[in-house]
C-alpha cells in the first residue's frame, strides 16, 4: 500500500514537536471522549467533529470492489444493511477510533484494501464514514467526496471483530 502525501512529512512533523505542545494537542469531543493529538492529525476537524457528535451510525457488510451502485460506503457496494449502533456501541467504536493505540502511523503495508465492513456516523445532515479490510487489518476515513485516508489498525483488531461480531451474526 502507499502512503498517502504528507505522511511522512506528518511523522517527522510529530517527533519534532516538543512535549508539552504534543501532549496539549488532546481534542475534547462533545461526547466526552477525548480525541489524541496525532488522530485528530489523521482524521481533520471535520472528521472529529462529525464522528464526536453523531446522533446515529449505521453499519454495513460491503462488496469488496468499487463500482458505480447504489447504496454504497466508499464507493464499495451494500450488501448487507446492519443494525444501527446502540450507544453503547457507538462509544466503544468512538474511543478506538479516537485513540492513537488503536493505530501503527509509522509503517505502511502492501495488501490490497477489501472491504468488508462500514460505518457511516450522521451528525445531522453531515456524515462520515469508517471502511473496514478486515484481512489487512486497515480502515478507511472520509467524509463525502473526499479522498480516503486509510491507517493501520492492528493494536484494536480484537475489540474491532467483537464489534463486528454483535452486529453481524455469522450463519
Amino acid at each position: 500500500m502507499t502512503r498517502m502525501a504528507g505522511g511522512w512529512l506528518r511523522g517527522a512533523m510529530i517527533g519534532i514537536v516538543s512535549f508539552g505542545t504534543f501532549a496539549s494537542a488532546v481534542v475534547g469531543s462533545a461526547q466526552g471522549a477525548s480525541v489524541d493529538g496525532s488522530v485528530a492529525d489523521f482524521l481533520g476537524k471535520d472528521s472529529v467533529d462529525i464522528i464526536s457528535t453523531a446522533d446515529r451510525v449505521e453499519s454495513f457488510q460491503l462488496e469488496a470492489k468499487t463500482e458505480m451502485t447504489e447504496p454504497a460506503v466508499q464507493g464499495y457496494p451494500v450488501s448487507v444493511a446492519g443494525p444501527e449502533l446502540t450507544l453503547g456501541q457507538v462509544e466503544q467504536l468512538r474511543t478506538l477510533i479516537f485513540s492513537e493505540n488503536s493505530y501503527v502511523f509509522d509503517k505502511s503495508k502492501r495488501c490490497p484494501f477489501l472491504a468488508d465492513y462500514g460505518f457511516v456516523f450522521h451528525a445531522g445532515e453531515r456524515q462520515a464514514s469508517v471502511v473496514l479490510s478486515m484481512s489487512c487489518k486497515l480502515w478507511s476515513f472520509a467524509r463525502g467526496t473526499e479522498r480516503a485516508k486509510i491507517e493501520d489498525f492492528d493494536p484494536a483488531e480484537s475489540d474491532i471483530k467483537a464489534l463486528i461480531g454483535e452486529l453481524f451474526v455469522k450463519p
